[in-house]
């Protein structure tokens, strides 16, 4: 149930370019006419219009246009890369990625990108390569930053993670989904006072962000604050019914808040969802005595 939560926040980089409104092209030769430059202009203002609306369907139908284009603009066949990523469509992504790379070696945006698809396919260790690769080329690029510290979280590394989010954040202050992994290591670490107070922080950017509630439920329940903790955890379970930690821990706050019916039908849930996890397990067993 532990590894759940590592999958919020993992838009932060893949929605990073979302302000490019234009295509530089990188070492074209020949200088496009006018009527090219105002179809190019009008191609990638279309595309980051469907971004913004998360069209990526339209967004991939301008993009390729725009690759054809200007086929020897890096950032054009990146940013048609991240619509493929944000689509699942890794081979293709891959492939204008490394389009990219081939137009500008040093591109920092496609190495982050073919990381953060070699980490999805359980490749950690190239992935971490290339992550490291963009950071020595453009230490400032918070997204470089932030995706290593994911990989080193997932690997078991957490201090080393803590390391890569605090110099994300140094670079990005106000980075909800950085200071909720931050949060959430320190809960892991038993330090659930600061991790409320990042989790507040983290409401104020985000307000409603069912992950931050589930987190700031599980501190309060450190805290021995058990009616937050419910009233967190309550609307982590509205909006996450799927997971059966957030249920787990609901189950234990109900308790705690001396609720024992209800307690027991939301550890009951949990286990309806995870079955052969024996913490779940054992705390239905409690509660139904």
């Amino acid at each position: 149930m532990r590894r759940w939560g590592l999958i919020a926040g993992c838009g932060f980089a893949l929605l990073a370019f979302a302000g490019c409104a234009t295509v530089r092209s990188r070492g074209d030769r020949d200088i496009p006419t006018a009527a090219q430059s105002a179809l190019i202009q009008q191609l990638s203002q279309s595309a980051q219009a469907a971004i913004d609306r998360r069209d990526y369907d339209q967004a991939r139908v301008d993009l390729d246009r725009l690759v054809v284009e200007s086929p020897r603009s890096a950032e054009a066949h990146h940013r048609l890369g991240r619509v493929l990523h944000l689509q699942n469509r890794f081979d293709e992504a891959k492939r204008s990625y490394r389009k990219a790379l081939e137009i500008d070696p040093e591109y920092v945006g496609a190495l982050i990108g073919l990381g953060e698809i070699e980490d999805r396919l359980g490749q950690a260790e190239p992935a971490l390569k290339r992550l490291e690769s963009a950071i020595e080329i453009d230490p400032q690029k918070a997204e470089a930053h932030f995706a290593r510290g994911r990989i080193l979280e997932a690997s078991g590394q957490p201090d080393e993670a803590l390391a890569a989010y605090f110099r994300t954040l140094e670079l990005d202050p106000s980075s909800a989904p950085v200071i909720l992994r931050i949060a959430t290591l320190q809960l892991a670490r038993r330090e659930p006072d600061q991790a409320l107070t990042r989790l507040d922080q983290v409401l104020e950017l985000t307000p409603g962000d069912p992950e931050a509630h589930f987190r700031r439920g599980q501190a309060h329940l450190a805290l021995n604050h058990p009616a937050l903790a419910v009233a967190d955890l309550q609307i982590a379970s509205q909006n996450l019914p799927n997971r059966p930690d957030v249920f787990y821990h609901l189950a234990l706050a109900l308790n705690a808040d001396h609720k024992a019916g209800d307690a027991l039908s939301a550890a009951q849930h949990a286990l309806t969802l995870a079955p052969n996890d024996p913490e779940t397990r054992t705390l239905t067993e409690r509660l139904r005595r």
